[in-house]
């Protein structure tokens, strides 16, 4: 089985469907998939830019950065080759930002184009194992120790009235939507890597649909489009 961290963090939420994610493994090509707006890998791609020549320019962060420390140097890896393999399962997944300190450990960003809203964001767990994945990856390759992992929340303006950002923001070429960075430090948990691929493993290697959560929605709709077409 191939999964990247981001997927193997939806072991970790509340709500989490075995049926589902068995579907989802086994499945190819699902109906009624949505695209993920390419707007947002946009933000995505820019913002490492911004970061990235800001580093190789002046040798440090931006001072709004200032947070997750210093680096020596910013490591880039290819997404072929950031993976590892452990029993049946191939974790993949690419950081948007590796860095290696003065010191020689090293730390992991991801960002986030959305508000901060601490433990109440019901996909921080998706997040902790996500982080805690690249981590079990990067360590795996031997870029370690890993030491810390970061959330870099990019906040639009929801404070700001239109006013002010129109008089600030406007240009002759357009306007600029300003974000407000949030960093949020993730504990680092190894061994819950371990066993979050160990159960994933376990429900991929069912040989029927394993049970699913009992008032999944998702299972819900299914059995309803099933009843439908009449299967």
């Amino acid at each position: 089985m191939r999964i990247s961290a981001k997927d193997l963090g939806w072991l970790a939420v509340d709500d989490f469907c075995p049926r589902c994610f068995w579907i989802e493994r086994h499945a190819k090509g699902l109906p009624y998939q949505m695209g993920f707006p390419g707007i947002f890998s946009s933000i995505d791609a820019y913002t490492k830019n911004i970061v990235e020549r800001y580093f190789q320019k002046n040798g440090k962060f931006p001072q709004w950065l200032n947070e997750i420390g210093s680096a020596k140097r910013i490591v880039s890896v290819k997404p072929s080759e950031f993976k590892v393999e452990t029993d049946n399962i191939t974790l993949t997944g690419i950081p948007d930002l590796l860095f290696e300190r003065p010191d020689g450990n090293f730390a992991i960003v991801d960002y986030k184009t959305a508000k901060y809203t601490g433990n109440q964001d019901k996909l921080m767990p998706i997040y902790q194992i996500q982080l805690n994945g690249y981590a079990y990856i990067a360590e795996a390759i031997g870029l370690k120790p890993v030491k810390d992992l970061y959330l870099v929340y990019f906040e639009p303006p929801y404070k700001e009235t239109y006013e002010a950002i129109t008089d600030g923001h406007t240009n002759g070429d357009g306007f600029e939507m300003p974000f407000k960075p949030v960093i949020h430090k993730i504990k680092r948990e190894p061994k819950e890597i371990s066993k979050v691929l160990e159960e994933a493993n376990e429900i991929y290697e069912f040989e029927r649909l394993p049970k699913g959560l009992d008032g999944c929605k998702d299972c819900e709709m299914l059995n309803n489009l099933i009843n439908m077409v009449g299967a």
